[in-house]
């Protein structure tokens, strides 16, 4: 049997595409994160987790994924005042949370998978003083918001991705609360399987 030199680039070429598209998927669907959130304003410091499911993929170039993400942050402190020569405390806790739905799109860089999305979600604040004067009231608010996001993730241990990200938050119709806008930063650990 002899083979036309014709052909041979062409049957490489079907067999790389059944290559691609009957091998089995080793890139993981599912990831699960945790990490360190940091918020503009107070309480600035918290946690998050979130919940990623790739949907779409281009081998090796491009994917996009939906996330479910969610942060808590807390904060106790003392503020001190005087008046007429009354010194008064008041203990103050603060917490907020937020959580919300993204979708996301990545590309492949090497080692560095960078990627963007947009989403909503609702964002609530307790704040909430426990003793002294009565000028401090308790707010407690609950807002919907939209955020922009981007960020990265870093590919150099298998299923384990260490990621950063910005979040910028505006939300909806706000209350009691002095802001409109947030910004939140986020550094962690992503497992992906």
């Amino acid at each position: 049997m002899k083979i036309d030199k014709k052909r041979v680039p062409h049957i490489l070429l079907l067999l790389l595409m059944l290559s691609v598209c009957i091998q089995e998927r080793a890139i993981a669907q599912f990831g699960i994160g945790a990490g360190l959130d940091i918020r503009s304003e107070e309480p600035a410091n918290g946690y998050g987790i979130r919940l990623e499911y790739k949907f779409f993929e281009l081998p090796v170039a491009a994917d996009l994924r939906v996330r479910l993400h969610g942060s808590y942050f807390f904060e106790e402190k003392i503020i001190r005042f005087e008046n007429r020569g009354i010194q008064s405390e008041v203990r103050e806790s603060s917490s907020a949370f937020d959580v919300g739905a993204a979708v996301l799109a990545g590309v492949n860089v090497g080692m560095v998978s960078p990627y963007a999305g947009a989403g909503i979600g609702v964002d609530g604040i307790d704040n909430n003083p426990r003793q002294g004067v009565t000028q401090y009231s308790r707010i407690k608010e609950e807002n919907m918001f939209w955020t922009a996001l981007f960020g990265a993730e870093i590919k150099f241990i298998p299923y384990i991705k260490p990621f950063f990200e910005y979040r910028f938050v505006q939300l909806l119709n706000t209350g009691d609360i002095d802001f409109t806008e947030s910004e939140r930063l986020s550094i962690g650990v992503i497992m992906r399987f």
